[in-house]
Parts: C-alpha cells; sequence; structure tokens
C-alpha cells in the first residue's frame, strides 16, 4: 500500500514540476478556446493525438503559429488532417501540428501549389529545412477550415516531442485559457468473466449496472475484469470527452492506474487493448477495462497490482470496488461497487482451433487460404480458426466463398499476409478483381492484387473475406454548374460504387488544372486562378476518374469566366 502512495505522489509531483517548466504557447485562435474534442481519446484503431478547438461551427478564422520556429513540413490530403502544417519550434524542442485548414499563409501556399503542379497531384507531402520558411509566435500560417476527415468545421492541433515524434497533451499548454469545472461522467460499470471465472447475469456475456443500480452486488467466482464507460465533460459545452487519469481501487486499495498524456504513433493500435473488443465490436460500447494483454503494449501508460490486470475472486466476501476518474483541470468523480464472492463450481474451459502465441510467428492455410501472421501481430495468445461459407450459392461476379478469418473482435497490432485462391478465374482483366470485407452484409474493398490465380493483400483486420470483380465505373457529375461563374469554383462530385476512387485529373483547356478533392464529400473543386485561367472567355472543362479496379469514367463540360 505505501509503494503504491508513493508511486501516485511521484507521478502527481512529476506532473506539477512539468507543469511548472512548460514553455507558454501563443493561441491558437483569437477567439475563446473551446473543445470538441480532448487528447487522448479512445477512437478507432488509434488515440486521438490533439486538441480539436471549436470555431463556432463556421471556417475562415486566422490561425497563429504558438511559438517561433519553422515550417518543417505540410500535408495535403482528401483524408486525414486534410490541410496540416507542422511548425517545429528547436528553442523548445516541441513541433505543433494545426489540421483541417481551409488555406496557407501565402508564404507556405506558394512552395505547396508549385509542387502541386509540379506533380500533377492534389495529394503532397513536403518537408523543408529549418531556413526555408521561419515563422515567429502569433504570425498567421492558415485559415480554420473543415477539410480532410473533419466532423465539421474546427482546428485540430497537435504538441509533440520532435525527437521522438511522440503526440503530448497539449492540454497543461492552454488550460488556464479554457474553462473546466465538470467532472467525468459515469454510464456505465461492467464486469465480465474470463474463461476461468464466473459472473451471474440474467443473460449476456457479463454483469452491466447504470449508475443507479451500483448499490446493487455484482456476484462472482475466479478471475474477472472490471470495466467502466465514462467520458469527461466541460464547461459550459455538450461534448463528451476522453477520461485522462483512470484509477481502480479494491478495498481503498489502488491496483490499477492509467494515464494518457503521451501517445507514441507507432503503438497507437494499443488503444484497442483498453476497452472490451467484444462489447465495441457488437454493441459500439467503448467500456475501458483493467485487463493488460500479454504483450503490454502501452507500457508505462498502465500501473498494475493484478495479475495482468485480473482480479481474482477466490473469497465469499464483499469486494469493495472503485473507479475514480479525473481530469486535467482537477476535477473528479468515482463509482463504487461491490462484487460479491459466491463460490461455484467453474466449467472447464473448452477451446477451439489451433493455438497462437503472441510472441511467435503463425500461419494457417487450408484449401483456397492462407493466412501468415508476423510476430508481434497479436496482443495476446489465442486459438485461431477459419470459416468457410461453402454452402452458399455464389453470386455470378463472386469468384470465392466467404472466409470467416478469425474472431473479428481480435484487435491486432499490425498487418498480416492474406492469400485467396480464386475458384473461377475467368476475368481476361485481372485487375477487375476486388477482395473486399464483408459485415452486416455490406462490402468494404480491402487493398489487394492479383497474382497466379489469387488475391493477395495486407488487411490489418480480422474477419470476413470474399474476392469479386468490379467492373462499374466510377460516376462524375456537374455540381450547381449554373453557379461556376458567380462562385468562383468549378465543383464536380465524384463517387465509386465499390472499388474506391483511384486517382482523379481535372483539366480545363487541355491543361491540368488542381482540383482539390474533399474526401467525406466526395466533392472536387477548382478555385478560379486568374495566373493560370484567362478570364472574359468560355472554357472547356474534363474531370476524369479512375477507380482502384481500373474503370474510368470522364466527364466535359463549358462554362463562360
Amino acid at each position: 500500500l505505501m509503494k503504491q502512495h508513493i508511486l501516485i505522489l511521484a507521478v502527481c509531483s512529476a506532473m506539477a514540476a512539468t507543469a511548472e517548466d512548460l514553455p507558454h504557447l501563443h493561441s491558437p485562435l483569437g477567439i475563446p478556446l473551446t473543445l470538441s474534442g480532448n487528447f487522448g481519446e479512445l477512437r478507432a484503431n488509434h488515440f486521438h493525438s490533439g486538441l480539436d478547438f471549436k470555431t463556432n461551427g463556421r471556417t475562415g478564422y486566422k490561425i497563429y503559429c504558438a511559438d517561433d520556429g519553422y515550417v518543417s513540413r505540410v500535408v495535403v490530403s482528401p483524408w486525414g488532417f486534410g490541410r496540416a502544417v507542422y511548425v517545429a519550434h528547436p528553442s523548445t524542442g516541441l513541433t505543433t501540428v494545426y489540421g483541417h485548414l481551409d488555406s496557407f499563409a501565402d508564404k507556405i501556399d506558394r512552395p505547396v501549389r508549385k509542387r502541386q503542379y509540379e506533380q500533377e497531384a492534389f495529394s503532397i507531402d513536403m518537408e523543408f529545412a529549418a531556413g526555408e520558411i521561419p515563422v515567429v509566435k502569433g504570425e498567421t500560417i492558415g485559415i480554420s477550415g473543415n477539410a480532410g476527415s473533419s466532423g465539421g468545421p474546427h482546428l485540430h492541433m497537435d504538441v509533440r516531442d520532435t525527437r521522438s515524434g511522440d503526440a503530448l497533451d497539449p492540454m497543461p499548454y492552454f488550460k488556464d485559457r479554457i474553462t473546466d469545472g465538470v467532472a467525468p461522467e459515469v454510464r456505465q460499470i461492467a464486469v465480465y468473466p474470463r474463461p476461468d471465472g464466473h459472473v451471474a447475469v440474467a443473460k449476456g456475456r457479463a454483469a452491466y449496472r447504470t449508475p443507479a443500480e451500483l448499490g446493487q452486488p455484482i456476484k462472482a467466482w475466479g478471475r474477472v475484469v472490471p470495466g467502466i464507460k465514462a467520458y469527461d465533460r466541460m464547461t459550459g459545452t455538450s461534448n463528451i470527452y476522453g477520461v485522462k487519469y483512470l484509477t481502480f481501487k479494491v478495498d481503498g486499495n489502488v491496483v490499477y492506474r492509467r494515464v494518457i498524456d503521451r501517445v507514441d504513433f507507432n503503438r497507437t493500435r494499443g488503444v484497442n487493448t483498453l476497452v472490451d473488443n467484444a462489447d465495441r465490436y457488437e454493441k459500439g460500447a467503448w467500456v475501458m477495462v483493467t485487463e493488460v494483454p500479454d504483450a503490454a503494449p502501452l507500457g508505462s501508460m498502465i500501473h498494475t497490482d493484478l495479475p495482468g490486470g485480473v482480479l481474482s475472486i477466490d473469497e465469499e466476501r464483499d469486494y469493495k470496488c472503485e473507479f475514480v476518474l479525473e481530469d486535467e483541470h482537477g476535477n473528479r468523480s468515482s463509482a463504487k461497487f461491490v462484487i460479491r464472492g459466491e463460490k461455484v463450481p467453474l466449467k472447464e474451459s473448452r477451446q477451439d482451433g489451433t493455438l497462437f502465441r503472441h510472441d511467435g510467428d503463425n500461419g494457417y492455410s487450408s484449401e483456397g487460404l492462407t493466412v501468415t501472421f508476423p510476430r508481434g501481430t497479436f496482443y495476446d495468445d489465442l486459438y485461431f480458426k477459419v470459416k468457410a461459407d461453402t454452402g452458399v450459392r455464389l453470386a455470378p461476379q463472386d469468384k470465392t466463398v466467404v472466409y470467416t478469418i478469425g474472431d473479428p473482435s481480435v484487435p491486432l497490432a499490425g498487418n498480416y499476409d492474406l492469400s485467396i485462391d480464386l475458384m473461377r478465374d475467368d476475368m481476361q482483366d485481372k485487375s477487375k478483381y476486388c477482395l473486399v470485407r464483408v459485415r452486416n452484409g455490406k462490402r468494404s474493398a480491402v487493398s489487394a492484387r492479383y497474382k497466379d490465380g489469387r488475391m493477395v493483400a495486407r488487411p490489418n483486420q480480422l474477419g470476413s473475406y470474399q474476392v469479386t470483380v468490379d467492373t462499374v465505373a466510377p460516376k462524375v457529375i456537374p455540381y450547381q454548374k449554373a453557379q461556376w461563374a458567380k462562385s468562383g469554383k468549378v465543383v464536380y462530385t465524384i463517387s465509386d460504387n465499390l472499388s474506391g476512387i483511384e486517382s482523379y485529373r481535372g483539366e480545363i483547356d487541355g491543361k491540368f488544372m488542381l482540383f482539390e478533392l474533399d474526401g467525406k464529400t466526395g466533392k472536387a473543386s477548382f478555385r478560379m486562378d486568374p495566373s493560370r485561367l484567362t478570364k472574359g472567355k468560355r472554357h472547356t472543362v474534363k474531370m476524369t476518374v479512375t477507380d482502384a479496379c481500373g474503370n474510368t469514367s470522364s466527364a466535359t463540360d463549358t462554362f463562360g469566366w
């Protein structure tokens, strides 16, 4: 117990010392700072790496540089951050990142646009040397927007350790400018049995309690895993956020503590080990659990005295349990509940499949399918099996049955090798074959290539896969053509039915023009540029789009400007 208290005091002291020594960063916006997302939020296959600052539901605010330094990198993409500026600050060893921008400051935009036209491509990733684009604290480096994989207008901002590349929680740098007097909110408590454990439930695989039901003991025996569904809240908003500090106590003793204050991008998929993945896969519920997998990918983020983070209920008594949640501003809440030890005979666990070790290379081969998992793909040992839906009649376009590879709720640390033999290799144009992942009747394309009668790929998810055919060309539709001249934009909506858009190209009067693609809306737009387009005449525009299976379509239109 003394050791546990010393550990917590040491962590708190280190936090306080770090907070005192932090450099002062300029606000990235000229409006009061409120958040739509915080650092470390649990998201699909990754932690949220920064703060999402609200921009009053609109675009167009100036974005200010946090400190003196230089632009080290610029990324432009239809997805992710959309338009992003990376600024290195040598005096502090930090790098700040500004994402989802509508546009860049002129001295950043000029070299980026020049490179885009040289490469005749919208997507670009450029690095700059220290002396190329210097910036100073408070300088305008761009305009806020809604570009990339953004759910609405806002500014995403990272603070990173330049040397390691790790993302750091920006909140300590801005907490004096963000009001927060609201404690985290508990939504649900859960207790999950492990194969050598039992939890009394009316139905389902776990015992759940809402905050109003916490007075009802949860009866259990053997090895079990406590979990909690909870979110942080903040003053003046209805948003929900991730919980930074999470502690679990048994009979007053701290046995588990988790702090999300730094994220290694090479291990960000480890976010999946913090939750019960069966609940996440089946219900979309993010229930945080104390269990730590054998691979322990999150390292020092977690401290536990429970073997593997699993609680052993081996006495017929009440185990007094408590989850404590805290945010960066010191707001705290807790959820107390009782696990009542009630001895029951434990059924012998029977495992079906082939045992795969998490610390070894693993492979499986059967008629028509081969999979190879490199060392470190799995976080825990598991029993693996493959099911082929051989009894289902194939549609004419389908070239294999559906193979269910492992348990789709099991998270993976990275990619594995998949090879599926075609049952009907009857397409003359092999590029038309398409590998899809099937879930709930819906298909999503997976990057793959044809090789000697099979499709080979490197997916990063288990689940159901099938080879089919895509011969349908993308759609290319002019958007509000009558408004092009007035709005100063030529806009097309482009989409594809299955394999996804591989490339697109816009030309005006026979010359490449930079059409900017918004991945979430499928709109490719060219902003009228008098330096590249002669005013006062009619112009001919051609948009050509190709999908991942080589199907191509185009549209040609004229407009006056």
